[in-house]
């Protein structure tokens, strides 16, 4: 899965050997991984068709919504 980094943060892409992301890098990772990163708002999702689910457009939606 396509990321970007918003956070400098380690993570293991292979449950073996550490790597270090660091903010504003754009990485492509295991998916299990990246999801971990953006639940945690250390990244971002990259990838087009999935953007639209992304938290930070769906609180976007619910903004407009009620405003």
């Amino acid at each position: 899965m396509k990321i970007k980094m918003l956070k400098t943060r380690q993570g293991s892409p292979d449950g073996i050997s550490v790597h270090t992301y660091c903010a504003e890098d754009i990485v492509e990772i295991p998916e299990e991984l990246a999801k971990v990163f953006i639940r945690k708002r250390w990244a971002k999702n990259m990838e087009s068709k999935n953007l639209g689910n992304a938290p930070e457009n769906k609180r976007a939606r619910a903004r407009k919504k009620s405003g």
